[in-house]
């Protein structure tokens, strides 16, 4: 093998060819689209503003090209010093103060990339692993990844004096030229990794469906489970939950089988009973006793009887073919009505093509529709699940009826990738409600349905597919998620100190007379202290320096205490005051007029001292230390919330106690206005100590703060709801809620 460096050369050379070529065709495109809205702009001032960031782009494209080539060429340098420094697993990290809409079209350009690229992404990984000798190389850090393009990206926009506009237009044009060559330009870099000799025959990595795995494989952690996830995150509950899969025995999974196919199995025992009223004819389940007729006539049998099926029965093949036609022409929403249509239309058609006159589906195809149509009636109805999904479900409707009438496992067996797919955009609409990612998955299932053959493969390719995709966007949403738990444990620490350092300059300014000293104390020696404290210590001699002055300077306000004082201690506290002053930032003038004020207290306590001095000092004001004054106050005076006026009743005390005891993670309904909008929210984190609750949206942003007994408050007013999730498995207990409602309706 050739030296790593050299290698790594020519490796830059070629991909820094194929992001030139993608780069260049997205300025082309921003600069298309930016004149397009210069001309077309509703007012000259839009159009001044569209023409101005065309040629600021036009001007710089160049020096653009130049950054990504050279920020291209430091990063395998980079990568390796930064996984050299520390034994923990680096990532590459975008830009620190990089705004918004910025960051939020990088993550969707790393997820395009991802998706897109996999399959060599996955051989690429493991052919980067052995280059740089280290198993920490992955996806995530290694270079001429999506998350390295990403980190380059944002790195090179970074100096560029742009508009946050053209940035974002940029990158999402640069997604679209990346997309179609991005599996390309990751095959040409495997192909002179093999040329080198590395992992030569290194094969992708092929996920079987669920179903086909051997249970001791399922029990195996992959390299991906043994990634802890942030704290606070929702990963937490759902990765022990999936150990808690993955360690079932087979006798448990053929159990819950069974016991899956026993329900179903009632199910339409139910149907037929009640199709068999409504048509006055004996209606046989066929699910609990179709037999193979590989076997033959039984004995009793005439000879009429051992015929095949009647023709007016439609066939498998005629059913299909029906289904496909009224597919193309009109297409067929998953709901029950539209199901229940569809039966007449599925006979018609078939009565078109085969010219049977009386066609009548079999007990199989009649259970099936009907059954289906149960299944979509219980999601129309759950609130929980976000109405944008049903465009996914509709593309793959044909191909699920299919599938459920060819092959009974659909309905009972949960490892079908059929229902997996199916589970998991359910799943996907509950975790997701209300953001755009439920919009985003709608090409999976476009994808499984134009990919759907007949066999279970199409719904395995876009079971990983979306898999890998909600990864890709529930990583990026904890990684957002967890700076706001970060900054929201940060500010707690700072006001539990602020409220220690408050406490204690409360006891020492007890008797204080006069209240520019007080005030003095509260603004400059408190921030001094809180200061202290975090960085060094309550044992530190600058905490001991900061505690002394407070205390001379409160003295000073005391006619009693002031006479204990040396002339030594007052100069030493006013000494003090001013380098802490200093350091925090305040003026010359007010440190001038401070000064000038204790020097006018110093006079009138002395005088004091000799005769009573009822005329307070005439002090100049400090504006810094008046206007933090003033600020105090009005928040004391501020309106008080309803959870401050009065005492928690005895059910909200409990629902305070369950919001402690929530896993965070654990998704919550807003009532939005009178309107009834509902805003999903996730819990992130829970303090006793300050009695605040963190939620954030459903893709870690926005975070929405707010206390303890205001929340339980509006819990216990319904005005939040706590969204239960069903565990394992929506569709099971669709079935279980489908049963009840059958044994209502035959009582």
């Amino acid at each position: 093998m050739m030296n790593r460096n050299q290698l790594l050369k020519e490796l830059i050379v070629i991909f820094d060819k194929q992001l030139q070529q993608s780069l260049s065709e997205a300025i082309k495109l921003t600069l298309n689209k930016l004149f397009q809205l210069a001309q077309n702009a509703d007012s000259n001032q839009k159009e001044h503003v569209f023409f101005n960031q065309y040629r600021d782009l036009k001007e710089q494209e160049k020096r653009l090209r130049q950054e990504v080539r050279e920020q291209t060429k430091q990063m395998p340098d980079f990568i390796s010093a930064e996984v050299n420094k520390s034994d923990k697993k680096m990532s590459l990290a975008l830009v620190e103060d990089e705004e918004l809409s910025i960051s939020l079209s990088l993550t969707q350009l790393d997820s395009t990339l991802e998706i897109a690229g996999h399959t060599e992404l996955y051989l690429l990984e493991k052919r980067m692993n052995v280059v740089f000798g280290d198993e920490r190389i992955d996806k995530t850090n290694m270079p001429f990844s999506p998350a390295a393009i990403v980190w380059l990206m944002s790195h090179a926009l970074k100096p560029m004096n742009w508009s946050e506009t053209v940035k974002t237009k940029l990158i999402e044009a640069l997604q679209k030229s990346l997309h179609g060559s991005i599996s390309e330009v990751y095959h040409q870099l495997n192909e002179r990794l093999i040329a080198a000799g590395i992992l030569p025959n290194l094969q992708p990595e092929v996920k079987a469906s669920q179903a086909r795995k051997p249970p001791e494989k399922e029990s195996k952690p992959t390299q991906k489970d043994d990634k802890k996830p942030a704290k606070g995150s929702a990963n937490i509950k759902k990765d022990k939950q999936k150990a808690s899969t993955q360690q079932v025995s087979p006798t448990k999974q053929a159990g819950s089988h069974a016991e899956e196919q026993q329900l179903v199995n009632s199910i339409f025992k139910l149907l037929a009973k009640q199709q068999g009223q409504s048509q006055g004819h004996d209606y046989r389940p066929d699910y609990d006793t179709d037999k193979p007729q590989s076997g033959g006539p039984s004995l009793n049998q005439s000879s009429s009887d051992q015929s095949s099926p009647p023709q007016h029965v439609v066939s498998g093949s005629d059913f299909d073919e029906a289904l496909n036609q009224i597919e193309q022409d009109a297409g067929i929403s998953a709901n029950s009505r539209n199901l229940s249509d569809l039966k007449r239309l599925l006979t018609e058609r078939v009565r078109n093509n085969t010219g049977n006159y009386y066609p009548e589906l079999s007990e199989k195809q009649h259970k099936t529709i009907d059954l289906m149509g149960m299944i979509y009636d219980e999601i129309h109805e759950d609130n929980r699940i976000d109405k944008d999904i049903r465009s996914s479900l509709n593309a793959i409707n044909v191909p699920l009826i299919k599938t459920a009438v060819k092959d009974e496992s659909f309905f009972s067996d949960q490892e079908h990738p059929a229902r997996q797919f199916m589970e998991l955009l359910l799943q996907t609409s509950q975790r997701w409600y209300g953001t755009d990612v439920i919009k985003q998955v709608h090409q999976f299932s476009d994808h499984a349905a134009k990919d759907f053959d007949g066999s279970r493969e199409g719904f395995v390719k876009a079971l990983r597919d979306l898999s890998d995709f909600l990864e890709v966007t529930e990583n990026r949403a904890t990684k957002a998620e967890q700076k706001w738990v970060s900054a929201a444990q940060g500010k707690e620490k700072m006001q539990l100190t602020k409220d220690k350092v408050n406490e204690k300059l409360d006891k020492i300014l007890k008797d204080c007379e006069v209240k520019f000293v007080r005030d003095v104390v509260k603004h400059v020696s408190k921030d001094a202290l809180t200061l202290t404290m975090l960085r060094e210590g309550e044992d530190s001699e600058q905490w001991k320096a900061n505690i002394n002055t407070a205390k001379v300077l409160s003295q000073i306000g005391n006619r009693e205490k002031f006479k204990q004082l040396s002339g030594a201690q007052k100069l030493a506290a006013m000494r003090h005051l001013d380098e802490t002053m200093d350091e925090l930032g305040f003026s010359k003038r007010d440190r001038m007029t401070t000064k000038d004020n204790l020097h006018a207290c110093f006079k009138w306590q002395e005088a004091n001292q000799k005769q009573e001095q009822k005329t307070p000092p005439k002090l100049n004001k400090v504006l810094s230390i008046d206007k933090a004054s003033k600020e105090q106050k009005k928040e004391a005076e501020s309106v008080k919330k309803i959870e401050e006026i009065r005492s928690l009743n005895d059910r909200e005390k409990k629902l305070v106690d369950h919001i402690i005891q929530v896993p965070y993670g654990s998704l919550f309904d807003f009532k939005a206005g009178q309107s009834g909008d509902v805003i999903r929210r996730k819990l992130s984190w829970v303090s006793t100590l300050s009695e605040r609750v963190l939620l954030v949206d459903l893709a870690g942003r926005h975070p929405h703060k707010m206390g303890l007994a205001r929340m339980a408050i509006d819990m216990s007013r319904k005005n939040i709801v706590q969204v239960e999730l069903d565990s394992g498995g929506y569709i099971k207990k669709a079935l279980g809620r489908i049963m009840n409602r059958l044994k209502k309706m035959a009582a």
